[in-house]
């Protein structure tokens, strides 16, 4: 058997925001803001690998804003690989941005908009 990854699916209380963050500061690519097929009412934004496949589902929920949200913070963190030379790109951009980060043993950890922890290593 041989399973794979489609996608990583996180929650956000700000849908333009995220979608900023991902596409503009970590360079994902958006394929479509569109209803959520899933839930009724939501928006979901869906952006793509420098492959053109789906790496990740946002979800705009503004009750997350609720401590007591089921799920909320159910993923510890999402992990990110990059070539070197656009592990750079992103630290300047980072920078460009003054979006705080923290870098250790080569890797970049950065919060996205809703504090979710993202790690990116580069290869």
């Amino acid at each position: 058997m041989s399973v794979e990854l489609d996608h990583a699916s996180i929650m956000t209380t700000d849908l333009e925001e995220a979608v900023a963050f991902y596409t503009d500061i970590l360079g994902l690519a958006l394929r479509v803001i569109e209803d959520d097929p899933v839930r009724d009412g939501r928006q979901r934004a869906m952006l793509t690998d420098r492959h053109g496949r789906d790496a990740l589902e946002i979800i705009e929920m503004s009750e997350m804003e609720h401590p007591s949200v089921p799920g909320r913070g159910a993923i510890h963190h999402l992990g990110f690989r990059l070539p070197t030379n656009e592990w750079q790109a992103l630290r300047a951009r980072l920078d460009d941005a003054s979006h705080p980060y923290q870098e250790t043993d080569d890797r970049l950890f950065v919060r996205d908009a809703d504090g979710l922890v993202l790690e990116i290593e580069h290869a």
